[in-house]
């Protein structure tokens, strides 16, 4: 977690998802109420050494080190929380003062604490251990999280492709000749890999929906799911609808394998040498994204996957239950797993690897696939992914944009080196200047538009925009390259010249500020808040060499993708 990230979480104030305690001596006992509660509802964020009303009062330095341990194994004990919760409580230096942060994901159980369960409701934890209607509600919840464990009596093994076992035998053979699943019979390679298991809350045995989706017959996985499809679609002709096509309603196996031979037909082969070792690209980046689409689906949701290859770009949208809501920070995220025992099974394949390595090994090989490349994660209701095939970026209209600006002619590289960091898609890259420009500013207003409340409940003193759009000033070529709000203006020039980290110093320059306290707190905290630029040194927000960066949703922002 960041500073800003904190920063935002105080300024959100106590909810279902935040909670703050304050903390002097010792932890406080309602600690671990909290952390049961988050973790039986939907998470949350709980920090040590804020009062209720989001004032930072720090705990006691001397104290640190006793706290971060205490509360480390107090998560770790039985006796106090169980099952036990493995999470990592960290410290951090808060505007001179030292607060601890938990961060608490919603988990696939039902926790309680010193035997008393606990659940969140708006700010408050509520123990509903005597209540049970609300227990048999979260236990139904909770099983739930992972749909794929959900056990169906009705199934038998004459369900399965008897085919299926021979072919994943052989794939674990060529990866892995000395594993135990190649010396068992069918039957116990189902148990040992948890598709066959026993339900101890309601009494059951049998097969899982995920030995059904990774050995099942189509007739089977069609019964179970009748609207499960994933489709495959090439649109660079015929944009739309479809140069080719590709429709799945099988097994995991031959949906893998399948889709990695639809994509290798009409995606480049790259090779890149990494030390001694010859590295096809390709294969690195999209058997991870084919990976991360099987392993993290939600299987009962009725919206089709679709992966799709455009001109400039794979985009992936995949039924999902999210958990970070929003774009993926690549350098800060937590992996949150979805299938547990679909990815674990695909690991033994060799396909896919240890959690959250296929976003962290496409961002790496990307941009030897695609210059300086980087691709996308949106993590929603459809989880998103965007890999960049061709990459276009602000710089093309360079001059344009310096004299849209009107700063100083020194200023002009800075802004160069900007516009390459910050890239478009293919449509608005065929625009000409005024379309694009045109383009972007109906598009800015649009989101201001959306985003006024949200800025005004964080920041009272100010709304984000002062005047609305009107239709007269986007009439003209002449008319649309000024804004009709000054302050929007300012957001957007930040925006446009943070492509590259840039001082505080350099941005007031540019832009005439003659207040350093002013701009800081009308232009680049309200934008800071919003998740549009960070610091580049967030540990340590005074420091003077501290720089700022616009980040994946600024860009996206500023170049008029919809999320």
């Amino acid at each position: 977690m960041t500073i800003e990230e904190i920063t935002k979480i105080i300024t959100q104030g106590e909810s279902i998802s935040i909670e703050f305690k304050k903390a002097k001596e010792k932890v406080p006992a309602s600690l671990y109420e909290t952390v049961v509660s988050f973790a039986n509802t939907r998470g949350g964020n709980i920090l040590l050494g804020v009062d209720d009303d989001g004032t930072v009062l720090g705990i006691p330095p001397e104290n640190k080190a006793a706290f971060l341990k205490n509360i480390t194994s107090a998560l770790n004990s039985k006796d106090n929380i169980n099952p036990e919760l493995y999470l990592n409580p960290e410290s951090f230096d808060y505007k001179g003062k030292t607060i601890i942060v938990i961060q608490v994901p919603a988990s696939s159980q039902v926790h309680n604490h010193a035997g008393k369960v606990y659940i969140r409701e708006y700010e408050t934890d509520i123990d509903v251990t005597n209540n049970q209607h609300t227990i048999r509600r979260l236990f139904l919840k909770k099983g739930g999280v992972y749909t794929e464990t959900h056990i169906y009596p009705g199934l038998k093994m004459s369900d399965m492709d008897e085919a299926l076992f021979s072919k994943v035998r052989n794939i674990i053979r060529g990866y892995n000749p000395e594993h135990p699943w190649l010396n068992v019979d069918n039957m116990q390679m189902l148990r040992d890999a948890s598709l066959h298991w026993n339900d101890y809350e309601n009494n059951r045995e049998g097969f899982s929906l995920a030995a059904a989706l990774i050995f099942g017959k189509d007739l089977t996985i069609q019964n179970l799911l009748p609207a499960y499809k994933v489709e495959a679609m090439v649109r660079i002709k015929d944009k739309d609808r479809w140069d080719d096509r590709l429709t799945l309603r099988t097994n995991l196996i031959d949906t893998y394998l399948k889709l990695k031979e639809f994509l290798y037909r009409y995606l480049p082969d790259k090779f890149y040498l990494e030390g001694d070792q010859r590295v096809d690209l390709r294969d690195r980046i999209f058997r991870e994204v084919i990976g991360n689409i099987i392993v993290h689906r939600e299987y009962t949701d009725a919206t089709a996957t679709e992966v799709i290859i455009e001109e400039d770009a794979v985009r992936t949208l995949n039924p999902n239950n999210p958990y970070f809501n929003g774009i993926m920070d690549l350098d800060n995220f937590n992996p949150h797993p979805k299938n547990p025992n679909i990815r674990k099974f695909f690991n033994v394949l060799g396909w896919t690897d240890e959690i959250g390595s296929g976003i962290r090994n496409t961002r790496k090989y990307l941009p030897r696939y695609v210059e300086n490349a980087a691709p996308v994660f949106i993590d929603q209701t459809l989880f998103r992914t965007i890999i960049p095939l061709v990459r276009y970026t602000m710089s093309y209209f360079a001059d344009q944009w310096f004299r849209w600006l009107e700063v100083d002619e020194k200023w002009r590289p800075k802004l160069t080196e900007s516009l390459k960091n910050i890239e478009i898609d293919g449509k608005l890259h065929k625009m000409s200047w005024e379309e694009q420009i045109t383009s972007l500013i109906s598009s800015w207003m649009e989101k201001v538009t959306k985003l006024n409340k949200k800025v005004t409940k964080l920041n009272k003193k100010e709304a984000l925009i002062q005047n609305k759009i009107e239709e007269k000033c986007l009439s003209s070529t002449e008319k649309v390259t000024k804004l009709p709000s000054k302050r929007v203006q300012y957001f957007i020039d930040i925006l446009l010249l943070s492509g590259s980290p840039i001082s505080v110093d350099d941005l007031v320059d540019i832009l005439s500020f003659n207040h350093r306290t002013f701009f800081n707190e009308n232009y680049l905290k309200p934008l800071s808040t919003l998740g549009f630029i960070q610091r580049t040194n967030p540990d340590k927000p005074t420091s003077p060499n501290q720089k700022y960066l616009i980040t994946e949703k600024g860009k996206r922002f500023l170049t008029g993708k919809n999320d």
